[in-house]
């Protein structure tokens, strides 16, 4: 990732490692691949939603404990 990024950028390793949010980084890498044609994958979104998620589908319910 870091090669892909400060290749297409120019920006420095070390704003890359240490100052760059992973998540942006993870788009910019995304589209600096597609822009050569290269399949990847969009990154998922947040855990906390995944979660939500899986917590509202399941089959219980609180008030039934007898």
């Amino acid at each position: 990732m870091v090669f892909t990024l400060a290749r297409e950028t120019s920006w420095p390793e070390h704003f890359i490692l240490w100052e760059l949010p992973l998540a942006r980084a993870l788009a910019y890498q995304h589209a600096a691949l597609r822009a050569h044609g290269v399949w990847t994958v969009k990154p998922n979104p947040a855990a906390e939603t995944d979660l939500a998620a899986i917590l509202t589908a399941l089959p219980f319910n609180d008030e039934d404990d007898d």
